[in-house]
């Protein structure tokens, strides 16, 4: 049914692996699905495409963390680990940098999304600046999920 219910507004709680991330800013969090389509041609229509086929999706989640504390950076940064009371950058090359399970959940009881397997990606900058808040901006990029029970929603999926 369309209509002006279908309209909607607002930020969402963010969960990383099950534990909440705090409030974020009024950027909030950013959803890009970016399917890579193949598309077919044939020699009687030249470059018009004639079918497509899906290769691949790339999705990423981009979160802007109001809340810098250094459980947050310690999720925004791909590889960092924690010590004691330090978060710890560095080590040897070719580290498997291990997934988390993100989910966004509009605060308006819309569909919420989760990511059964995404790692920050992006590079994090963190401003200590007189007129700038200090937040977190971090990229995470969904990988595929090899134990989700169903093929079409190993990336992602919306519920």
């Amino acid at each position: 049914m369309a209509g002006f219910e279908n309209f909607h507004i607002g930020a969402g709680e963010l969960t990383v692996n099950s534990k909440e991330v705090g409030h974020t800013t009024p950027e909030g969090i950013v959803v890009n699905v970016e399917p890579n389509v193949h598309l077919h041609q044939s020699g009687k229509w030249g470059t018009t495409p004639v079918k497509a086929s899906i290769l691949g999706y790339e999705v990423t989640i981009q979160i802007t963390m109001a809340e810098t504390t250094l459980a947050n950076l310690n999720k925004a940064i791909a590889g960092s680990t924690t010590g004691g009371n330090n978060l710890q950058i560095g080590g040897l090359a070719g580290r498997e940098v291990e997934g988390n399970e993100i989910v966004l959940t509009p605060f308006d009881g819309t569909e919420s999304w989760t990511f059964r397997n995404a790692v920050p990606t992006s590079p994090v900058e963190v401003l200590y600046q007189v007129e700038n808040e200090r937040v977190y901006q971090v990229t995470f990029t969904a990988l595929v999920d090899e134990d989700a029970t169903d093929d079409d929603s190993n990336v992602v999926f919306v519920s």
